[in-house]
């Protein structure tokens, strides 16, 4: 059986290292890993993880997802190479935490950009050729917050229902294509991002310029994402593999929450929005 050809963006940490990886130790080698990154300097740690099968089962190149010419350049350099792209793995993301009001235009095109029109635009760079061979799958990584909103992140859960509606209104055209689209909706994950978060949580709280009552919010926010259960990026990494790509005919959604969190699936099923409303509420009104 021929390997699958895997296209990843955002592989320098997080979910995409631990993915990347997966998938390049393959114990049955069945796929080739074009694993991408913003910079060539960030490869180091991606380098190590795989590097007894690097340049075999991996390469590692640089592509920023907010740049058209970075993307032609890597797109139909994997064409010309091998051919096809079997699967797009969407990782690539940037957040951003604060008071909403003070969050600025320039600041919210680049989590946009690299959240919402990166996804996409990459998305259009392998259709035509997926859709020729009547054959492919689309995953991209998109989070709880995708789903439900979180106070003090708004620009960032925005982004993601963002992706969510283009990847779930695509997915209906393609199945006649038998292309299959999966969004991989994790809760907390502890990578990089939710630290970043964590901290702009807490430096916002102590910002004595804004309403007491923000400051005091933030601060129980800060302290109610600390005490949630997290993922590691590798629990996430196997999610992908072996609900998206060992499965021939994957469903559209993958919610992956911690074990326990049952009220997450309440919340979902609320159609009024008033528990998932209430809850938070109640989680950042605690002092």
């Amino acid at each position: 059986m021929a390997r699958k050809v895997v296209l990843m963006t955002g592989c320098s940490s997080g979910i995409g290292l631990a993915t990347a990886t997966r998938l390049a130790h393959d114990p049955a080698q069945r796929y080739i890993v074009i694993a991408t990154i913003i910079s060539m300097s960030e490869k180091e740690s991606l380098e190590a993880a795989v590097e007894s099968v690097l340049g075999k089962t991996i390469s590692i190149e640089k592509m920023d997802v907010t740049n058209d010419e970075d993307i032609a350049t890597v797109v139909d350099g994997t064409f010309r190479k091998y051919g096809r792209i079997d699967v797009l793995i969407n990782i690539a993301g940037l957040t951003i935490v604060g008071l909403p009001e003070r969050i600025t235009r320039k600041r919210m095109e680049q989590v946009f950009n690299v959240n919402v029109f990166g996804p996409i635009r990459l998305t259009q760079a392998v259709l035509p050729e997926m859709k020729r061979r009547r054959s492919g799958k689309i995953v991209t990584v998109s989070s709880l917050t995708g789903r439900i909103g979180c106070p003090y992140a708004e620009i960032y859960g925005s982004s993601k229902f963002a992706a969510e509606g283009y990847f779930e209104s695509l997915s209906i055209a393609l199945r006649s294509f038998n292309i299959r689209i999966c969004l991989v909706e994790p809760s907390e994950v502890s990578t990089g991002l939710l630290a970043q978060s964590q901290r702009d949580f807490a430096s916002e709280a102590n910002d004595h310029s804004i309403e007491d009552i923000d400051r005091r919010q933030l601060s129980s926010l800060n302290k109610y994402v600390k005490a949630m259960p997290n993922h590691t990026p590798d629990v996430v990494a196997k999610e992908i593999a072996t609900r998206c790509l060992d499965v021939d005919d994957p469903v559209l959604r993958h919610l992956v929450i911690v074990r326990g969190r049952d009220e997450i699936r309440e919340m979902l099923s609320d159609l009024t929005g008033e528990k998932r409303i209430g809850q938070m509420v109640k989680a950042i009104s605690r002092l």
